[in-house]
């Protein structure tokens, strides 16, 4: 068919046109997956896929476009299809020629609900126009509504309409409509106006050919008008048509010998034939590569230089290692050159974007900063700071993509309401958030999800932003604030009744943690009544209402609730729920009751409640945790030996079961309470069958880390030594990891005196705790406190070597960090403060060394001053020295 390759040609470059933008222990739950944990939903992550979708569609590089947009389609599956990205999976597929892919995923799209059918239309029309079907895009554009489609949509709807005219033989009219086309793709961007621009010149190139037919009339009609202009246009024709028939070197030659007959004034048709050469020829043939050079060294008529660059642009990015070497040194070329190119803006955008796409975030981040700085009115601004976002985002510079981000909102107004970027932003703080456990960071997410969820309009869009704004004022601190919203009926009809359950649920443990049950209990109970129309959520209530009557304090009413839960599950509104599921429910429920006896001092009905729950119950989770709660209460009772038989039997029996290595550590726990060696070995074994049996564990790590500290006890130093050596180097991500380290410098310094090397060791292990970065363990440990002992400890160690001066200049300086104006000691925990105790009672020994007894007096006071451990020896000890010296302190 006439035209058909050239016109296949041209659909791959149509898709890559679009504008650039961005469009990123108590038992389980029964009835909801575990929510304790922060949920990333996926509203940000697939605005930030689509978005790189989008740009790798603008770039030309349709397989990593089609695979970006389909993941992030995954990802909104479940809240509703996002048409904008669908259509981008369409368009790459359009670009690729698979068009029976694209042909379905455009007819599934048309049969959902508020699907955009101009849009779909349009491609419709697209694809019969790489088919060269005029009479069925003639009739596609007639039934199109122009009012429905955007801009990028209009550049296509109006360059369709002209080449459909004009092979009517409309010229009059295709060429306001190839005007109309021009002004809309240059008002989109400068890539869309490219690749409009092309199409333009390839259809006037085709308006007076019909066939392959026509190449002999061509050819005689160049020999013809020979001497004369208007044999380039027939020269143009011609090599165009000689290539869709499949031969390449007769136009390419065709193209060459016009060049060298090419009169001096002629510069437009001179850059014409070297588009089509660099088109015909490619970056493969020296031809294509040498038309490209001359092309854009000549550095005139934008218009065709940005048409052959975007061209070489998509061909680079096609897996040509050649190709994208060419185009390489081109952009090189160009953004270093003098005089300033004329496409300085969009070579500095592509080699940003090679950058980007190779992982060289920097360097892209660094030229997208250079276009912005000397184009601040670029069209490609928009795309830069998409792009700048991307990178810091792929670098987990969270904040720094987040500002990006924000710019982009704030500089274009369609973005302004548009919820997706809002969440991503959100996203962005939050994940900084995660990172440093700063609450600013969790206060500017939550208030991103409100900006998000104000710009929603169904709870599909809303229920995600509704749980990550609660989650985020939690992990802010503003507890009242999430309570707010959760009261928040316009909120609610946004989330729906399975995500305000969910968040009921986080507020209500954070109302726990805080000190704060009672109220708990109180909304817990005020939602049971509220709640009837969904038997599953007020079930759902019921239960929690029963573990937070235990919690709170109001042990005596949890039966009450337990058996409304029994009496419930019995109703004919829950026949057909899921039995497994009602067994889950009362299963906990026994095991709440349980503790409710335990509170009330009735351990009796206690113990028989837990029995029967593994009696009737067995392998369900509650079932197991009454194991534990069993061997807790004989725990209590001294009765250690029946614990730990309780615990390994509940390993035994359920070795694969999550709770198993819990069991066994807890058993070690009560051999160790039993005190004698023998039964410290016990534990030591114990823990060893944690790390062997369960080595996916979380408690892995303090199974063994126990296991050294006991072993150090039991004097099998050596061994201690080889398990405080593979958790420094097997957890490196751990922030508790430096608790080994520290224990690691015990047992080191328990040897130093037979190995000096040892000495040695546990001095760099505790200098490198001193000096540790208050920002490095997170939430787990207390910087401050571990800094404090590490100190303590490498003071003491050097005074055992007679380093006394050495010993009170690390003791001073732990001294004066703590009791400056700052008064950072207010920042100690109960262990910071016990060795801070430690280190003014070794200050005051080396100061009566020295014999500065006022020196040492004022030590101590600050030790009754700050009501640290010691006390009352530092008041006998001052009540020494005043009995010495006649001090009044001491009366």
């Amino acid at each position: 068919m006439r035209g058909r390759i050239w016109r296949s040609l041209s659909i791959l470059l149509c898709v890559c046109g679009w504008s650039l933008e961005a469009q990123e222990e108590q038992p389980a739950i029964p009835l909801t997956e575990v929510v304790d944990a922060v949920e990333l939903r996926d509203v940000g992550d697939a605005y930030l896929l689509a978005g790189q979708a989008r740009r790798a569609l603008e770039a030309g590089i349709y397989d990593l476009s089609y695979s970006l947009g389909v993941d992030a389609a995954a990802l909104t599956d479940s809240d509703g299809v996002d048409f904008d990205n669908a259509l981008v999976i369409v368009d790459s597929l359009l670009a690729m020629t698979e068009w029976v892919e694209a042909r379905s995923r455009l007819g599934e799209l048309a049969s959902l609900d508020g699907a955009p059918l101009a849009r779909l239309d349009l491609r419709e029309a697209m694809v019969e126009y790489a088919e060269g079907d005029v009479d069925a895009v003639d009739e596609r554009l007639l039934g199109l509504s122009i009012g429905a489609l955007g801009g990028d949509d209009l550049a296509w709807f109006w360059f369709l309409r002209g080449w459909t005219v004009l092979r009517l033989g409309d010229r009059d009219g295709a060429a306001a409509s190839f005007e109309s086309a021009r002004s809309a793709a240059g008002d989109a961007s400068p890539a869309l106006a490219a690749q409009i621009n092309y199409l333009i010149f390839r259809s006037l190139l085709e308006s007076n050919t019909a066939n392959a037919s026509t190449i002999p009339q061509l050819q005689n009609a160049l020999l013809e008008n020979a001497g004369r202009e208007v044999r380039f246009v027939y020269a143009q024709q011609l090599a165009a048509l000689l290539f869709d028939a499949g031969n390449a070197d007769a136009a390419i030659g065709l193209i060459g010998r016009s060049l060298a007959e090419l009169p001096d004034g002629m510069g437009r048709v001179r850059a014409q034939f070297q588009l089509l050469a660099s088109m015909a020829g490619g970056l493969g043939r020296v031809e294509g590569r040498q038309a490209l050079a001359e092309l854009l060294e000549a550095n005139q008529y934008p218009d065709l230089m940005s048409i052959a660059l975007q061209q070489a642009f998509r061909r680079a990015r096609a897996g040509d290692e050649a190709a994208e070497l060419v185009v390489w040194t081109q952009l090189d070329g160009m953004i270093e050159g003098e005089p300033e190119h004329l496409l300085l803006d969009q070579a500095l955008y592509y080699r940003s974007v090679f950058k980007f796409l190779e992982g060289d975030f920097v360097g892209a981040e660094e030229d997208a900063s250079e276009l912005q700085r000397r184009f601040p009115n670029s069209s490609y601004r928009r795309g830069m700071l998409a792009l700048q976002a991307s990178s810091a985002w792929n670098r987990k510079r969270y904040r720094t993509a987040a500002s990006r981000l924000q710019t982009m909102r704030s500089e274009f107004a369609d973005l302004e309401r548009d919820y997706r970027l809002s969440a991503l932003i959100a996203d962005c703080y939050l994940r900084a958030g995660l990172q440093s456990n700063t609450r600013e960071d969790f206060a500017n997410a939550a208030e991103g999800y409100a900006t998000a969820i104000s710009n929603v309009s169904d709870e599909s869009q809303g229920a995600p932003l509704y749980f990550q704004m609660v989650d985020a004022r939690l992990q802010a601190g503003q507890l009242d604030l999430a309570l707010e919203a959760i009261d928040d009926s316009d909120l609610q009809s946004l989330a729906g009744a399975e995500m305000v359950w969910r968040t009921q649920w986080l507020v209500l443990k954070e109302l726990r943690r805080v000190g704060r049950a009672d109220e708990a209990y109180d909304r817990a109970q005020e939602a049971v009544l509220g709640e009837s129309e969904d038997p599953l959520l007020k079930l759902r209530l019921l239960w929690l209402t029963a573990r937070l009557s235990v919690v709170s304090g109001d042990s005596e009413y949890t039966y009450d609730w337990v058996r409304e839960i029994e009496d419930f599950v019995q109703r004919e509104s829950l026949s057909d729920a899921d039995p497994d599921l009602l067994n889950k429910v009362l299963a906990s429920s026994l095991l709440s009751l349980s503790e409710s006896h335990f509170a009330l001092e009735e351990p009796e009905e206690a113990v028989a409640l837990l029995e029967r729950l593994r009696e009737e119950y067995p392998g369900y989770e509650s079932a197991l945790l009454s194991y534990i709660s069993h061997a807790r209460y004989l725990s209590r009772e001294n009765r250690t030996v029946e614990a730990q038989q309780l615990l390994v039997s509940l390993a035994d029996e359920y070795s694969d079961h999550r709770l198993a290595p819990s069991a066994l550590l807890e058993a070690a726990l009560n051999a160790v309470r039993r005190g004698q060696d023998t039964y410290l070995d016990e534990a030591t074994k114990l823990l060893q069958r944690i790390a062997t049996d369960y080595p996916d564990s979380e408690i892995v790590f303090q199974a063994r880390l126990m296991q050294a500290d006991l072993l150090r006890r039991l004097n099998k130093f050596g061994s201690a030594e080889q398990i405080y050596y593979l958790l420094e180097n097997e957890y490196a991500d751990r922030p508790d990891r430096f608790l080994a380290q520290m224990s690691m410098a015990d047992t080191l310094l328990a040897q130093a005196n037979e190995d000096e090397s040892k000495f040695d060791g546990a001095v760099s292990r505790l200098e490198l705790l001193m000096d540790l970065p208050e920002t490095t363990l997170g939430p787990l440990v207390n910087e401050l406190d571990l800094q404090v002992e590490a100190g303590y400890k490498l003071a003491q160690a050097w005074r055992s070597r007679g380093e006394s001066m050495r010993a009170k200049r690390l003791f001073w300086q732990l001294y004066d960090r703590m009791f400056s104006e700052e008064l950072r000691i207010r920042e100690l925990g109960p262990k910071g403060r016990y060795w801070i105790s430690r280190c003014l009672f070794g200050l005051a020994e080396i100061s009566k060394e020295e014999g500065k007894v006022d020196q040492a007096n004022l030590f101590y006071e600050k030790v009754i001053e700050h009501r640290l451990n010691g006390v009352e020896l530092a008041r006998r000890r001052l009540e020494f020295r005043g009995s010495e010296e006649g001090d009044p302190v001491a009366n």
